[in-house]
């Protein structure tokens, strides 16, 4: 007999690796190295029955109100490429931009700011009552739709 497949969660918080979907100093264009990665990330989000929110964010340069501008065109280009790649919009339930509030890095370094200009996405099973506010996030392996937990 084969071992039980774990289901996937209600709610999760995908955090992309090293390979995260960053952008360039002042831009909300998504490169063309992502494709892959968006394509594997619309999969999972079909073949789990997910609905997801595109949040983006910046580093710190620049007035808040900039930024929450530019993270928000930073989502809806994102967005525009789900879509593109064949992901249903109905599954796009929201645009949250963060600007500069949620740094994962230090702003105070080149490297550290290149990691906070990112997206992240916030998935829900569709039809659930799931709130995309979870403590809990998990990164996933888009090339291998692996899936940990990380508290």
């Amino acid at each position: 007999m084969g071992a039980l497949k774990e289901e996937p969660p209600e709610e999760m918080t995908i955090v992309l690796d090293d390979r995260a979907l960053n952008f360039d100093f002042d831009k909300s264009v998504v490169k063309p190295q992502y494709n892959e990665m968006l394509t594997n990330l619309k999969d999972f989000i079909e073949k789990n029955d997910y609905e997801v929110t595109i949040v983006g964010h910046t580093d710190y340069i620049a007035s808040n109100a900039y930024n929450m501008g530019l993270s928000k065109r930073r989502a809806e280009a994102v967005k525009t490429k789900l879509i593109e790649l064949g992901l249903d919009p109905s599954r796009i339930v929201g645009i949250v931009p963060r600007g500069e509030e949620e740094p994962i890095a230090d702003n105070a370094t080149t490297e550290g700011r290149a990691k906070n200009r990112r997206v992240e996405f916030k998935l829900v099973k569709r039809g659930s009552k799931g709130e995309v506010n979870s403590e809990e996030s998990r990164v996933i392996d888009v090339k291998k739709e692996e899936v940990k937990t990380e508290n």
